[in-house]
Parts: structure tokens; C-alpha cells; sequence
């Protein structure tokens, strides 16, 4: 009775849609969410958000009021964590807050 060699339909099946896999080396902090990612691409989701979401979030955004309107500062979006973009105008908010911390309170 003959041992080993190769057998069809032996072993487990894929369970990749993508088809053939490899082993690549990764950081193991970042093994498992690398995995997810990977599965989520292998389904044919999409890993950005591309519902057109508008909402904006205001929690731990100052309002403060000028001429009677309610307003917001896009220093204080970034100063809770708020990415800026165009990132040209991200630079020119950054810039100007730092400028206006230099200088003295009239």
C-alpha cells in the first residue's frame, strides 16, 4: 500500500475568492487587521467610505457666536483631531494659528 505523494481532492479547500495564496511576513500588531482588510477586499468591498456622507461631527468643537450667528473655527476642527483638506488649506489654518499664538493679546 503506497504512503504519501500526491492525492487529488486532498487537503482543505481555498477559501480565497482571489485565488492562490502566499506568505508574506507582516508585523504581528498589525497581522490580524491586515487579515480583515484583506478579506474585505477578497469579498469585493470597498475599504473607503463612499456612502457621500456630509455629516459633520461638532463634539468638542467650540461654537462661539459672531454678529449673532453661530460659528466655528477650522483651528479648533483641528485642534479636536479633524483632517483639513485641501491639505493647502489645512497648512494655511495651521499656519495662522501658530502665527496668532506668537503674538501678543491686544
Amino acid at each position: 500500500m503506497p504512503r504519501g505523494g500526491y492525492r487529488k481532492n486532498a487537503g482543505g479547500k481555498p477559501t480565497w475568492k482571489c485565488g492562490k495564496t502566499t506568505t508574506i511576513r507582516v508585523p504581528i500588531a498589525l497581522a490580524e487587521q491586515l487579515k480583515e482588510i484583506a478579506r474585505k477586499l477578497d469579498n469585493g468591498e470597498s475599504l473607503v467610505d463612499d456612502t457621500g456622507s456630509k455629516v459633520v461631527n461638532f463634539s468638542g468643537v467650540p461654537i462661539v457666536r459672531l454678529k449673532g450667528k453661530p460659528c466655528v473655527f477650522l483651528e479648533d476642527f483641528l485642534n479636536v483631531g479633524y483632517e483639513i483638506k485641501p491639505p493647502k488649506l489645512a497648512e494655511k489654518v495651521m499656519l495662522e494659528a501658530f502665527e496668532s499664538q506668537k503674538r501678543p493679546n491686544t
